[in-house]
């Protein structure tokens, strides 16, 4: 389906049906650059497509780490990382910052501490850190500590745990969340554990994503199946934290602030490069439709000595058997402009 790539991106052509019915030819696209000392930043070569989601290990016990690249459409942009909070020296509070467009996003963190009971359960001193890894498994949630069939809060099913008044038995240390978002008092509240904070991407089953499924019944089985719902939301395919979903896309020229996340107190700042890719759709009645992708991701490493960063695109149009291949090409987004493409819509293709 993809025929020529004239980009130094990674992509894939696939296709897929939409819950109206009518089948799709998407293309997705992805890049990884590379944040050289003074903020020099290059793009590496034969970067890797996601074809599956990507997990620290055990799903219903460790954290996502990649989001695929097979997702046909998203609605906004997601912004992720994979990070560490750092201080310059061991302290009882760690405290990180992100900030991008209308987003700014600020967590604290703190040393292994526990709930124990003893008349009321209270929550132990922790020890003094210098860096603690930005995890689900350290965040909000996690098991319903003494639940009979093993239920978990459905926000973060891999979180520090959760007390419950009638089955958490008050004879045990509970593992208390080292990761909350900054000034968080819910943190302290054993029956109310705080909303789960983290900077990575969510699982598909977790609350956030999961809502927007649709609706699996004896009518979808008889009607619909192997399509989607019809009243899926394509919203399930963000993955980022909520507080980290924006309200559009991504663009050439927008920056990504950090402080808090790199050792020894050292900010990360990119802007994205004026790079946009754009791809040509042809029939083999001689139709041809060109379409700009969407910017829908930004997704960096802040754990290695090199930071990277990676972006994804995405683009798609209603197919039909007179369908033939995919182009991808690439420009500065002035000369986008000037060609005045259309861009994918919920629904299809629509004015940029």
């Amino acid at each position: 389906m993809l025929h020529n790539n004239n980009t130094p991106l990674s992509a894939i052509g696939f296709e897929q049906w939409h819950p109206n019915g009518a089948t799709m030819a998407v293309i997705s696209a992805r890049g990884r650059i590379r944040v050289e000392e003074g903020g020099v930043q290059f793009f590496e070569d034969d970067v890797d497509l996601v074809l599956a989601d990507e997990l620290a290990g055990d799903p219903h016990k460790t954290a996502m780490r990649r989001c695929n690249d097979l997702i046909p459409f998203k609605p906004f942009a997601d912004v992720t990382l994979n990070a560490h909070l750092h201080g310059l020296e061991p302290t009882h509070t760690l405290v990180g910052e992100v900030r991008i467009a209308n987003r700014h996003v600020a967590l604290q963190g703190c040393g292994p501490r526990h709930w124990f009971h003893d008349g009321t359960w209270q929550l132990s001193t922790p020890d003094p850190i210098d860096t603690l890894p930005l995890c689900y498994t350290l965040a909000s949630g996690g098991r319903i500590v003494g639940h009979p069939e093993g239920d978990v809060d459905p926000r973060n099913p891999i979180g520090a745990g959760v007390i419950h008044p009638d089955y958490t038995p008050k004879s045990v240390e509970v593992r208390a969340p080292q990761v909350i978002a900054k000034g968080e008092t819910g943190a302290l509240d054993p029956y109310n554990p705080a909303s789960p904070m983290g900077v990575g991407p969510m699982s598909p089953w977790w609350q956030a994503r999961q809502q927007h499924v649709g609706t699996y019944d004896d009518n979808w089985i008889a009607n619909v199946h192997p399509r989607l719902p019809r009243d899926f939301d394509y919203r399930h395919y963000q993955v980022a934290h909520p507080d980290l979903i924006l309200d559009h896309y991504l663009a050439p020229g927008m920056n990504l602030q950090t402080s808090g996340l790199r050792p020894n107190g050292q900010p990360f700042h990119i802007q994205i490069p004026d790079v946009v890719p754009y791809a040509t759709f042809s029939f083999t009645d001689g139709r041809v439709v060109q379409v700009k992708l969407h910017l829908d991701g930004l997704h960096a490493d802040l754990t290695t000595d090199i930071p990277t960063y990676d972006l994804t695109w995405r683009a798609w149009i209603e197919t039909c058997p007179a369908f033939y291949r995919i182009d991808l090409d690439i420009a500065r987004s002035e000369r986008v402009a000037e060609m005045g493409l259309p861009v994918s819509g919920l629904e299809g293709l629509c004015e940029a």
